[in-house]
């Protein structure tokens, strides 16, 4: 043993190797020890907001590293080898002011925390609200698998990891659905106003089962009868009749915003594909090491009383005045039409030129002039204030010259053809003639919105007038 001992201890080389190793064995768990500690999260800058929230939230006696880090060696490895990174990050000053963290449902449930058994038998109905557990943990939504963090987050400075209920409006009473006119195009809307119940066929599409949006799925009607400044409102006698909670409460949620690509750039400096499903889109974003909150693309959705009050002191004018200025819209944005026919799309559009950069002069509403209102109308200098001046006064006469002339002959053409006796063929195509027709003299442009697409409609108005002219009895 002395002879082994003189050997390995005669090298200096091997002294300073077994010093070093020690040294490196004790700082590491020492440097372990110290950077899974709550304090030592706040010697970064950034991390202040987070950890004041935390001290004050109900996790407050339960160490960081407890939630962040998963349990077993593979997950303190991962963390701390991340951690490394981020304190050389912080020490070359590039660290981001747009921190990610996320808990995974290990995390929440390990020994001595949460225990899935006592959170799915609990159901919770606290007056405002009821929720259960097991209807969501686990569940799969739009390419999301739900967990703790999907509904707790940090909504606000001041909440830490607690309940975002603006997800519950996104999943619940949000959706994306095909524009029928503009199929390339989605739109967002409220599936509550189609009155999907639980139970209802309609909750399972493609495979995919999709949340209830009936109002009873998460609020029971108040049993009581509310008085308000002398208003008495006994909600059970309106359910009586049948009456629908959104008859009233239409607008109980706020109108959902289409997310828009500076949303992506406040993340992604250098850009972003697009090319992936809004499911993958999802999934890439709700699960993982750099999980981001639904309201950091949707918004924070208002629901609720809030949004009541709002709706009352900004009425929403599409409520009633619908697809006003369709015709127009479609003439403008049209892709294809509804033959399929593929159109040239307006390159004022391409140019990124909305209504009113044309629309710029206003005068009096002449249907209702004591009304007050004012209208803005096209005006031809608006040309002058992007392009060189003159070239207004130059095209829109020669746009409008052309269109109009294939309007009056496809008009004269109806009325030869429609002098004549026309078999059901030949009526069919006369009047989608005048379809497309309508369509062009609805817009009233007379071609400025679109030459290329309104030309095009009258050209396939006279050829089917043509087509027509032989399909007689």
């Amino acid at each position: 043993m002395g002879r082994v001992w003189h050997w390995y201890w005669g090298k200096r080389w091997r002294r300073w190797g077994t010093v070093l190793f020690a040294v490196f064995v004790v700082g590491s768990g020492v440097s372990v020890e110290i950077t899974s500690q709550p304090a030592f999260c706040s010697s970064c800058h950034i991390m202040e907001p987070y950890y004041a929230s935390w001290k004050l939230g109900p996790h407050a006696d339960v160490s960081c590293v407890k939630c962040h880090i998963e349990p077993g060696a593979t997950g303190l490895v991962a963390a701390k080898l991340n951690g490394l990174g981020q304190v050389v990050d912080d020490v070359l000053h590039r660290t981001s002011f747009k921190p990610s963290a996320s808990v995974s449902l290990l995390s929440c449930t390990r020994s001595g925390c949460h225990s899935v058994e006592a959170l799915t038998s609990k159901i919770i109905n606290n007056g405002r609200f009821k929720f259960r557990h097991d209807r969501h943990i686990g569940k799969h939504h739009l390419g999301v698998e739900i967990s703790c963090g999907t509904c707790h987050s940090h909504v606000r400075g001041d909440q830490h990891f607690q309940v975002n209920t603006s997800v519950c409006v996104n999943c619940h009473l949000v959706e994306q659905v095909q524009d029928e006119v503009h199929p390339t195009t989605s739109l967002i809307r409220f599936r509550v106003r189609e009155g999907i119940k639980p139970g209802d066929p309609l909750l399972e599409k493609d495979g995919e089962k999709r949340p209830p949006s009936a109002c009873i799925t998460c609020h029971d009607a108040p049993t009581e009868v509310l008085e308000y400044n002398g208003l008495k409102v006994d909600h059970n006698e309106f359910l009586s009749h049948g009456a629908a909670c959104e008859s009233c409460h239409a607008s109980a949620t706020q109108t959902p915003q289409p997310i828009e690509d500076g949303r992506c750039l406040e993340c992604h400096t250098f850009g972003v594909d697009h090319s992936m499903s809004a499911t993958e889109m999802h999934r890439v974003h709700a699960l993982g090491a750099h999980k981001i909150e639904c309201f950091n693309c949707h918004g924070m959705i208002r629901h609720g009383p809030a949004a009541e009050t709002m709706s009352l002191e900004q009425f929403d004018c599409k409520a009633c005045h619908i697809n006003q200025h369709a015709v127009q819209q479609r003439a403008y944005l049209v892709e294809s039409d509804a033959g399929g026919e593929e159109q040239a799309i307006s390159p004022m559009f391409l140019a990124h030129v909305g209504c009113t950069g044309c629309h710029t002069e206003r005068h009096v509403l002449e249907a209702n002039p004591l009304s007050g209102a004012e209208v803005a109308e096209a005006s031809i200098k608006s040309c002058d204030r992007c392009h060189k001046p003159g070239l207004g006064e130059q095209m829109v006469p020669l746009w409008q010259t052309a269109t109009k002339d294939l309007y009056a002959r496809a008009e004269a053409a109806v009325a030869e053809r429609r002098a004549g006796t026309l078999n059901a063929k030949g009526e069919r195509l006369v009047s989608e003639a005048e379809g497309l027709m309508n369509l062009v003299k609805v817009d009233g442009s007379w071609g400025v919105h679109n030459p290329e697409y309104t030309q095009g409609l009258l050209e396939r108005a006279l050829k089917k007038l043509d087509e027509a002219e032989n399909e007689t009895e």
